[in-house]
Formats: C-alpha cells, structure tokens, sequence
C-alpha cells in the first residue's frame, strides 16, 4: 500500500500541525489560510475565517495519484476552481474569470489565489 504524502512547510491554521498528510484545503478569502482535513471537516474558526468562506482542496502529487488511481497528469489537463465569492465549484480559469466579472463585479473583497492550481507546477518539478 502507498502512503499519502504530506504538505511540505505548510502548517494548519486551527491546530496547527505542520507537513501534515492527507488533504489540504486554501481558504480563498483569508491570506495565507490553511486547515488540515480534520480540521476543515470539523468546521474549523478563527477570529479572521469563518466556515462560509469558499475553500480549495489541494492535494499532493502522489496524494493525487491515490486518489485516482494513477490516471495521467498532463500540464494541459482542465484544472476545476471554485469561485472565492459564492463557493460555486468546478470552473474553469476562464469561466471563472467571466462569472467573477458578471456575477460579482461590485465586489472588493480581497482575494487570494483566485487561480489556485492545486500546486500544479510542484508536479512536475518534483517533491
């Protein structure tokens, strides 16, 4: 059996376990957010993230190829994003971008890492 690998130098924001394993999830609205699967299920709040906030799912490479089976990972492969303002998932870049400009256009909230891609370019240039 594969073990699932861990998030190297990222550490949950509620309890705080650093290089954790298994699935990661980037708040979309919080800067620099992170919470662990454990704690993303257990609805997980501080002071500046609350559970409404839209959330990434990350996973590591090898975490990614356990999860499906070694299917291939090509760089062109549709990536699926989640709009940080309503939570609506499974977006392309551009999609997002032109639901984002029609759907939400008075909004100024700051966002980070609209284009979150699921630590993309860390796949194919190693762990």
């Amino acid at each position: 059996t594969r073990e699932m690998s861990r998030h190297e130098g990222v550490s949950c924001d509620a309890c705080m376990r650093g290089n954790f394993k298994g699935r990661r999830f980037k708040c979309l609205k919080c800067y620099d957010y992170d919470l662990c699967a454990n704690c993303y299920e257990a609805g997980a709040t501080t002071p500046r993230h609350s559970v409404d906030h839209p959330m990434q799912c990350i996973l590591t490479r090898a975490d990614f190829e356990l999860y499906y089976g070694g299917e291939s990972l090509v760089s062109d492969q549709p990536q699926a994003f989640t709009c940080p303002f309503c939570g609506r998932m499974g977006l392309t870049e551009v999609v997002l971008t032109e639901h984002v400009t029609a759907e939400h256009p008075d909004s100024t909230t700051e966002v980070v890492s609209i284009f979150l891609k699921i630590d993309f370019l860390s796949w194919f240039t190693g762990p």
